[in-house]
Formats: C-alpha cells, structure tokens, sequence
C-alpha cells in the first residue's frame, strides 16, 4: 500500500464537496479497512466513523487510532447490513471496496443503508472498477524484486457473462508464501443509478475517476456523487 496516493484522495473527496457546497463535520467512511483514510480526516478535524465486513481490519484500524490518540468510532458492520443509529454529513467508499460486494441486491441494499444513515443535505461519494478496467487485465500485477518485504504476483479471470473478475493473487515473504482468491463485480453505469435512485439519492452525478469529466469508453475507475434530499 506504499505507492497508494491517499493523499491526492481526500484532496478530490473535498474538491467533491466543495463542488455540491457542503461542509461536513461528521464523516462515515464505508468499508473502510484498516483506516488510513479515517485517521487523515480526522486528524484535519473531522469527526470520523468507520466500518468494515473484516474484524481483523477493524482490529488493526483501533490499534493504530489508539497509538496515534485519534478518537475514531471504528466498528465490524456488513454495508448491506449497516446500523449505527446516528447519522453523518457525509459518507464514503473508496479502493473500489463496493466491488467486492458481486450480488446487486446487497450491492443496492449497502447504498440504501448509506442514504439511511446521512442527514438531509449529506453527500455519498464511492468509487468502482469498470468492466473496461477488468477486460483489459489491469488487475494482472506483480512483484518479483527480492529486495521487497512481499512479492507477489496477481491474475485476474474476466467473465464477461457474469461480470465477474476473479484475482488469484500468490504472496511471498522471506518467512513465508500465501494465497488469495478475490472476485469483484464490474457494474454499469444503469445499474449505479438504478441503486442511487432506488436508494432515494437526488443529483447523482458520475464522474471519470479523479475528475470532474464524465465517464468515457475507456474509464478505468468512476467516482460517483449523490445528495440524500
């Protein structure tokens, strides 16, 4: 996760706000892993929740909170499940988290549970992988250096039929060697707004990923903006 520009991130997810002129004090973030995006907003001053499917992710978003004296309310929460009884000004998901969930109704059911949790006013603002990204193997990666604490070497299977891209990824470490088997759903631009729309989202725009641009053929990623009313 070194080279991962988090940075440049909450930069846009700001520019985002900035653009539908909303200034939150309260954020959700949505699957949100070991935290490194919660503990940059806080640390700005927001007051910051998250949540993730993973206890061990949410283990580790604590202990690194608590050293770092950041009072963040971390909790394991399935998005399609989500229940926090408070609500945020703002709320998202990035690295292309809601990909991972491949059942649309779940899918759906994560972004209605997100609307649900915003107050009126309040922006939800994700990221998604496209189809384009998974026809074209941008999921095929690796690292052989033997100089890197982990190597690895990524492969990804696109089933156009279903629009899944399964990731066989193989880890090696100087102590040891694992394996991961990931599948992330590509949807389409009709299914996102269908969901958004579904779900009770007004002005939802979508965007080529880290722009204000529309979406193109060839986007790789998009970034998608709604208003709870």
């Amino acid at each position: 996760m070194a080279e991962v520009p988090y940075a440049m991130w909450v930069e846009y997810l700001k520019m985002l706000w900035a653009k539908v002129g909303i200034q939150p004090r309260s954020v959700l973030e949505v699957c949100c892993g070991t935290g490194r995006i919660c503990r940059m907003l806080a640390a700005e001053g927001y007051e910051v929740a998250g949540v993730d499917l993973s206890p061990e992710m949410i283990a580790e978003a604590k202990h690194i909170a608590s050293e770092s004296h950041l009072p963040i309310e971390f909790s394991v929460q399935d998005a399609s499940e989500m229940r926090l009884n408070r609500r945020f000004d703002a709320a998202l998901s990035f690295f292309d988290s809601l990909n991972n969930i491949i059942d649309y109704d779940r899918f759906a059911a994560a972004i209605q549970r997100t609307y649900e949790h915003l107050k009126p006013g309040g922006a939800f603002i994700f990221d998604l992988n496209t189809a384009y990204a998974f026809e074209h193997n941008m999921f095929d990666l690796f690292c052989k250096d033997k100089r890197a604490k982990v190597r690895y070497e990524w492969k990804g299977e696109w089933d156009a039929a279903r629009s899944l891209c399964t990731i066989k990824m193989e880890f090696a470490t100087d102590r040891e060697r694992f394996s991961e088997l990931h599948v992330q759903r590509a949807y389409s631009l009709a299914e996102v707004k269908q969901a958004m729309a579904s779900a009770g989202f007004e002005n939802v725009e979508i965007f080529h990923a880290y722009t204000m641009n529309p979406p193109r053929a060839s986007s790789d990623r998009i970034h998608v903006l709604g208003l709870r009313g």
